[in-house]
């Protein structure tokens, strides 16, 4: 994956979660879309760096 690739990756998944946090209802699903987004992107790190 390039950084560019890379980039578009964290952006597509941060607006994602953005949308997703403005539909949550409750502070319990907002804390779930940032855990998973912080998953995600560790996730896509860890690619990088293999």
């Amino acid at each position: 994956m390039t950084d560019t690739e890379y980039a578009k990756a964290i952006k597509t998944k941060a607006m994602v979660a953005h949308l997703e946090m403005n539909a949550a209802l409750t502070t319990e699903q907002q804390a779930q879309i940032g855990q998973d987004f912080i998953a995600d992107i560790a996730e896509l790190s860890d690619r990088e760096s293999k």
